[in-house]
Formats: C-alpha cells, structure tokens, sequence
C-alpha cells in the first residue's frame, strides 16, 4: 500500500475505494467539478482515466477521506492526532537510507505533455496543484519537502508562491543572498506517505523523509535526480527539475485558494524547468485545492501538533479534530475538572497560532468527526453569556491584509460538573446495528 502511488491505487481496489472514471474529461473545469462532486457524495479516491490533451491519467481524492487517511496511519478516525503527534514528535532519527536502486528509467518528456487543469472560473490558467518541491538547505544539508501551487506560464516556466514562513523560503533566501538561484525538483505522484509529510511542518532541522518512513514504517528508496542529484524518491511518478531565480519575481494568480476566494495577482517566485521525467506509464496527481482533500493533509498535522500541546496541559484530551474546516477545532475531553476545559482552549490557541480561529471543547461523549454532534453539545451544553470567550486582536496568518483572522474564539460546550447527571445521553438499544434493508421490501441501500 505505501510503496508507490500506484500500489496504494491497487490496494484501493481490492478494497473497493476506488472510483473510475473512464469517458474523456475536459482538464478546464470538468475533471474538478467531477471531484468535487465525488467528495460531496461517496468521498473516495478517483482515477480519470483519460483526460482531454494527454497520455497521463490523473489521480485525485486518495487523501480526501479521514478514514482512509487514518487506515494510512494505522488507527481508527479517532486516534488520528495522538498517532500524528506521536509520529511528528521529535527524536533520534538515523540518516535517510542510501541511494537505493530505482525501479525503471525515467523517461525524459515535457510541460506541454502534462495535464493542463484548470479548476476555478477566474484562476489566471493551468495550476500544477499536488506538486512538492524538494530543495537542499545549503548550510546544514537538510533536504526539505513542501507543497506549493505553481502555475503552467510556458514550455519551461512556473511561478510560485513561497509562504515567508515556510522553510522553502528560508532556504531560497539564503541563496538568493548569496546571487544564486536554488536548484530543486518539483515532485508529482509519490506514495501516500509522502504526500502526508510534505503537507506537515516539522522544523528547519528534520526533513519530511524522516516523517513519510515514520508514517510508513520503513523507508523510501532514494535515487538522484536526472539534472541536478537531488534525492528523489524512487518511485516518483513524475519530476520536474530546474530552480527557483534569484531575485526574479513575475506576476501570479489569481488563483482559486483553500479558503474557496481567489488569492489575487501578486509578484511571486519563477521556477525555472530545466527537464521534465516520467516513469513508464505515469500517473499525473491534481489536489483540487480548498477541496476535502487538501484540508484532511492539512487537518492531520494541525490535529497532532494541537493534541501535542494540549496535552502537556491538560492530561484529560482525548482526541483533536480540525476537519473539515481548519479555522475550527474540537477537542474532546474525558470528565474536565473545573476550568479546565477553558485551559485547554488557551491552550490549543497557543499551540496552532496560524489557521484555527474557533476552539470548542466537549466531552467524551461527543462525536468531533461529526460536526452535527459538535453543535448539539454547544446548543444544549454551552451557556453564552458564560461559556464564550474572546481573545482580542490575536494576529493569524501572514498573509490576511484586510486583518480578517485576527481574535480568537473559545467554546466551552461541555457539560457542568455540579449537575453532569442532568445531562445524560440517551440511548436506544440497538440502534447501531439496524439494516434497514432486513426491515423494507426493496430498499437496497438507497438514500
């Protein structure tokens, strides 16, 4: 399942996770209003067989759902943030394995033969989307993995926003310092693992690689890059080498972005494309961006720092949730003492200073995956005048000109000590084990 993209596309199948879509599809709005119809439906994995100007296939959605996302971490949907703080935690990592013996040449191809997707009304064109970039810290050494939306400007451009509180950025500055563009790779198509690490944040001094053997169990065969001696994961589908310019920046966007508003035009970095390589028979990967996919990578790492934090605090969390919204957070409390559910709010704004904005604490009893449950407990458990709490004036992240995420919201929907009698749950005996097709003629499993 962890070895390659298309192994965990096989294990999809044998589990029958796996949605097919065979007829031609149109790369300009339609592949992603058939995923985003998906994730609004069954939610599962799709393979687009084939797509309208290419040979490659595109994959998307294999991360869209939690439960797969937590079958990939070994653990039900619940024990997704304390395995994901477990895994991220820091420790004595050995060196990444060697260069490993690359299953198949690479073969050498180009931009124009890849999927051109585009996926919102007004973004500025094509969007290479599920692309991460692989760059060496030129002084310590450390190779680092990330996402980054790039734009399709031409034969042998993209143009890229790096977050200024990235660790790409970090590394690009110190080479643009220094009058030097920065040699990197650009990485379509890896196995689930990896797709998962380089969507965390884990610090300047510990690469992604480290976090995806973690989350795998073993680690992934390395290979140098064709152009520039990168290390590569040998089963990547596709790679894009060249570097990022020093000193150039061109105008990018807009761009349909995670919180479902377009990022406006704005001067960002060029990615130079040296060559484009394939494996025989490729799979070429789209992340719709905003879309259940991008926010469940999102939500896992955010959950597993968040659960870190908390914890150190207050012993009584149990489980962190941050799906499908990342500006919310549930967090799950076993029998608080007194105030301190109001300790684990602060606690958890202290820990996740950039996305989230509201922090709701329950009980035990209280399903956090599913937010209907969430605000039954705030509308029958929460007192407002009482229970509601402001942090005023708390910046957010970077990049919010119009100071829209500032402040912070705290929600205490668990239920009062004194009287936890009165707010007992009832319960139907049963009630999880009915098949309502033993019980009506004809039913089948329809909704």
């Amino acid at each position: 399942m962890q070895a390659s993209l298309s192994s965990f596309l096989e294990y999809l199948r044998k589990e029958r996770l796996l949605l097919t879509v065979r007829r031609e599809v149109d790369p300009s709005f339609e592949l992603n209003a058939v995923i985003r119809t998906i994730q609004a439906g069954p939610n599962l994995p799709v393979l687009f067989e084939r797509v309208r100007g290419t040979r490659f296939p595109v994959v998307s959605n294999t991360l869209g759902n939690p439960r797969i996302l937590a079958r990939l971490l070994g653990v039900g949907i619940e024990g997704v943030a304390a395995r994901w703080a477990e895994l991220a935690a820091a420790g004595a990592e050995p060196a990444q394995s060697a260069y490993a013996a690359a299953p198949g040449a690479l073969e050498e191809t180009d931009l124009a033969a890849l999927p051109h997707i585009t996926y919102c009304e007004k973004d500025a064109g094509p969007y290479l989307t599920a692309g991460i970039i692989v760059a060496r810290d030129p002084d310590s050494g450390v190779v680092n993995l990330s996402y980054h939306r790039m734009q399709m400007v031409g034969p042998g451009e993209l143009r890229c926003r790096l977050s200024t509180s990235g660790d790409l950025y970090r590394i690009q500055q110190k080479r643009e310092a220094r009058g030097e563009a920065l040699e990197a790779a650009v990485l379509v198509g890896l196995p689930p693992a990896l797709m998962l690490a380089g969507g965390s944040t884990i610090g300047p001094l510990r690469s992604e690689y480290e976090l995806a053997a973690r989350i795998a169990g073993e680690r992934f065969p390395l290979r140098p890059s064709p152009r520039h001696g990168l290390p590569i994961p040998a089963a990547s589908e596709i790679v894009i080498e060249g570097r990022i310019l020093s000193g150039v920046r061109r105008p990018e966007g807009p761009f349909g972005e995670w919180m479902d508003y377009y990022v406006p035009v704005t001067d960002n970095h060029v990615f130079e494309v040296d060559q484009v390589f394939a494996r025989p028979g490729a799979l070429f990967y789209a992340i719709s961006s905003g879309s259940s996919e991008e926010l469940a990578i999102s939500a896992a790492p955010i959950a597993g720092g968040i659960y870190a934090g908390v914890r150190n605090w207050v012993p009584s969390l149990r489980d962190v949730s941050c799906f499908p919204h990342l500006q919310f957070c549930a967090l799950k409390l076993e029998k608080p003492p007194e105030g301190h559910a109001q300790r684990a709010i602060v606690a958890a704004f202290g820990a996740e200073m950039n996305r989230v904005l509201y922090c709701v604490a329950v009980d035990e009893d209280v399903d956090i995956h599913d937010w209907q449950d969430v605000l039954w407990a705030m509308a029958t458990r929460c007192r407002p005048d009482r229970d509601i709490f402001q942090i005023p004036n708390l910046p957010s992240f970077a990049r919010d000109p119009h100071k829209m995420h500032w402040g912070r919201l705290g929600i205490d929907a668990t239920k009062p000590r004194e009287h936890a009698a009165a707010f007992e749950r009832k319960k139907t005996p049963g009630l999880g084990a009915i098949r309502l097709d033993d019980y009506l003629d004809g039913w089948n499993g329809r909704s």
